[in-house]
């Protein structure tokens, strides 16, 4: 079964537009094809060498079938100089701090979960220890 993880970022429940430049920053590093332009998607190699497929629009970086490790580490980057949070397809938003649970839809505020934003605990939350 795929998984999938979105970046989005919220104000008053709805997504609100993504600074590009700041998804292009942080992802052109790691791309091996469509790094000049990360709009529409680019695939990146992460340390270990693992590649993934990384879908982006004006407002969300999805992600499926992502790898462990190093990968956290550019998502986790992502979302910090974004000021966004991740909505895993099959578990609650994980959100940076607690101020961040006003902005989500209303089903989306109890359930949310603050989580450091580092890689090694986006990866322990997403899949486990």
């Amino acid at each position: 079964m795929s998984r999938t993880l979105f970046v989005l970022r919220y104000r008053d429940g709805e997504p609100e537009p993504l600074d590009m430049r700041v998804v292009q920053e942080v992802l052109a590093p790691h791309a091996t094809e469509g790094g000049d332009d990360v709009l529409g998607g680019v695939l990146l190699r992460t340390a270990e060498g693992h590649e993934v497929h990384v879908d982006v629009n004006e407002v969300c970086v999805a992600v499926s079938r992502f790898p462990r490790g190093a990968f956290f580490d550019v998502l986790a980057e992502l979302v910090v100089r974004l000021g966004a949070s991740v909505t895993p397809s099959d578990g609650p938003v994980l959100l940076r701090e607690e101020a961040d649970r006003a902005g989500l839809p209303a089903e989306a505020r109890e359930t949310a979960t603050v989580v450091a934003m580092t890689g090694p605990a986006l990866d322990a939350a997403l899949n486990g220890s």
